[in-house]
């Protein structure tokens, strides 16, 4: 499972990390699923000015 930075370093706005093996956006979301294809994380993707992979 790789592991995903949201806003990492984006002035004012909120870091976080998830473990996720992928991601997706639908509609207003930015959902994040595990190998089982099943969502871990779904944030509104208005939050979300930054999404990187950090490498393993």
């Amino acid at each position: 499972m790789a592991h995903f930075w949201i806003n990492k370093d984006v002035p004012g706005a909120r870091e976080h990390q998830v473990a996720a093996q992928t991601y997706g956006v639908e509609g207003d979301y930015v959902h994040f699923y595990d190998d089982s294809k099943l969502k871990v994380l779904s944030i509104r993707k208005e939050t979300a000015f930054l999404i990187e992979r950090s490498s393993d």
